[in-house]
Order: C-alpha cells, then structure tokens, then sequence
C-alpha cells in the first residue's frame, strides 16, 4: 500500500466500484448501508482525504476532462494539449492540464483527484505508459479506473484494455529512409532517446527494421540521450569522438537534432553537406532554425480532433479502441543536397 493512499485502493479494499466509493465520499445517491461503514472505516483507518477542489467541481462532471501530462514544458506535449483545448473549447468540454513529471506515484495522486473531480474522460499522455519497465500494478491501476472513468493513452501499449490514439509512424519512417537513400547516405547513426522507452524503442525498431530495404546501414552503436536540445548537443559530442563520422544521423526527436545541429556548427562541420541530421515531430521551432530540419511530422490537430471525437463518442466505444495518427515527412535543409 503506497504512503498516500488513493480511490482507487480504498475501493479495491472494500470491494466495491470507485463510483461507490465516490458517492458516499460527497454523499450523493443511494448506497449499502454494509458498504457504506466498510468505507467510511478504511477512510477512516487510512486517513484518506479526497481533494476538496475536485469536490468543489463536481458540477462539471459531464464536460470536464482531465489531461495529464509528463512534461508541460515539452513542446510536444504543449502543442497537442494546446490544440486539443482549442477543439474542446468548441465542442463544450474544460481540460484540466496535469503536470505528472513522470513520477508514478505523483500519476496515481492526480487520478485520484480526477476521480473525486467526476471527469468525462482521461487524456493520460506518457509516463508509466511509455515506460517499458513499468510496474504491472501500475498499468492495472489504469485498466480498473477506465472501468469507471474512460482513459484515452496517447500511447500504444499492447495488452492495454482503454481506448488508445498514438501516431502511427512506420510509412513515414519508410519516406525518411527512401529520401536518405536516394541523396546517397548510406551510412546512418541513431541518436538521442532511452533504450527503456516505448515510442523510443519502436521508432528505432521501425528504422531498423526497413533500412536494408533501401540499401542503408544502420549503426549498431546508438548513442543514447534525453529528449532535450541540451541532450542532442552532449550526445553530438560523443559522436565527433568516434573515428569516422556517419553520413547521416536520425535523432529521436527535433529538440536533439537541433542540438545536434548546433554541435556540428561549432565544429565548422557544413550541414548537410558533410553530414545530414534528420528529427521527429515537427516543432514550430524546426522551420526556424537554419537551415530548416528535415522530420517526421506530427499531425496536432488531426491528434487533437481524434481525441475530442473520442470523449464525445466516449459512452459508445469499445474500451480496445485503437485509432492511429498517420504522420508524414516534411523535407528541409538538412539533408537537402
């Protein structure tokens, strides 16, 4: 039993549904009389106090929802949420932003204060879902709440029982790859990202996976890094140190290749024409940069459109929903010959 404990665990404790636990908690609708005193002495016993403004918010049961993310300042997250807002605006519905920081035990304290708040739906982006190495109690954790509140998980987990959306990004891995190859490089390094990571895990699957198709060869030796500007330009350091520079070098996200970027600048090294640099997601800040860096596209607001028509549509979909986002490549500077 985790230190603070949660709605989710005094329901699983007293056996019945967190809506029960809910009701008797803000005393609304009818409830066992058995029932009620089993929580009441767990609350009790465990000295469980819900969130007095998510109380206080109950009202907007019907169009509030909550969205939580691991990182606000990532621009990724940003964007989507941002445009996910402007559509759900429209369509009636609030968006509570939750900062999780990609602590699991900070995730499960902003269910539990989402619960209490009687949301629509949960946008859960990231955090325990990207993270290969997650403990199953956490994952399960996710699985008994969409029971009672829908969770939309912005990534594709296999097994997962909610409704999941995510971009889908082999085909525009294969356009990467077939525009690499046909420029000439031959010889292409992966960069940034954590091996323990799913998005990360699987773009380089996809990379690996159909770089013999077009006469590319992968380097075995990835150098891994955060997802940062920062991280791109340490990692870029340790990759001038090796003894032949690739031709070409895909990073994991746009923040590394500019870091990347910057790197080889500093190092008078001519971009692309010495070496090429490549990134994924198509931040506002990768056509601004010179000379422009060549990505994998996310599309926000066809993501952001999926979502919204997911928590309209919530009460009539299967909980194994899937619905992927196709991306496309967008074709800049850095690797224009």
């Amino acid at each position: 039993m985790s230190e603070k404990i949660t709605i989710v665990e005094i329901a699983k404790l007293a056996n019945v549904s967190i809506a029960t636990v809910s009701r008797i908690i803000n005393n609304t609708g009818k409830v066992n009389s058995e029932k009620k005193k089993k929580v009441l002495e767990l609350i009790e016993e465990y000295n469980y106090k819900p969130n007095m403004i998510a109380k206080a918010l109950q009202s907007s049961k019907s169009s509030t929802v909550g969205f939580i993310v691991p990182h606000i300042n990532s621009p990724f997250y940003a964007q989507i949420f941002y445009e996910t807002e402007l559509i759900a605006r429209e369509e009636g519905y609030t968006l509570i932003l939750c900062n999780s920081e990609s602590d699991k035990r900070h995730e499960s304290s902003i269910l539990n204060t989402l619960i209490s708040t009687n949301v629509r739906a949960i946008v859960f982006m990231g955090g325990r879902l990207d993270d290969m190495e997650s403990a199953k109690k956490y994952i399960q954790e996710l699985e008994t709440i969409s029971k009672e509140i829908p969770i939309i998980a912005g990534v594709d987990v296999p097994g997962l029982e909610c409704i999941q959306i995510f971009q889908e990004q082999r085909s525009s891995t294969k356009k990467l790859l077939e525009h690499l190859a046909s420029l000439g490089y031959k010889d292409v390094a992966l960069l940034g990202g954590y091996f323990n990571v799913r998005t990360t895990e699987k773009r380089r699957e996809e990379i690996l996976e159909n770089a013999d198709d077009f006469g590319i060869n992968i380097r075995r030796e990835i150098i891994d890094s955060d997802y940062s500007v920062e991280g791109g330009n340490i990692a870029m350091q340790k990759m001038l140190k090796s003894n032949k520079l690739p031709q070409a070098i895909i990073c994991i996200n746009d923040l590394v290749a500019i870091g990347v970027l910057s790197e080889a600048n500093k190092n008078n090294l001519k971009v692309p024409e010495d070496i090429a640099i490549t990134g994924y997601d198509n931040l506002d800040i990768s056509r601004f940069v010179y000379p422009g860096i060549t990505t994998i596209a996310s599309n926000y607001k066809a993501y952001a459109r999926a979502i919204v028509d997911t928590i309209k549509n919530i009460d009539d979909m299967d909980s194994n929903t899937k619905i992927a986002i196709p991306t496309d490549l967008i074709i800049r500077g850095t690797t224009k010959r």
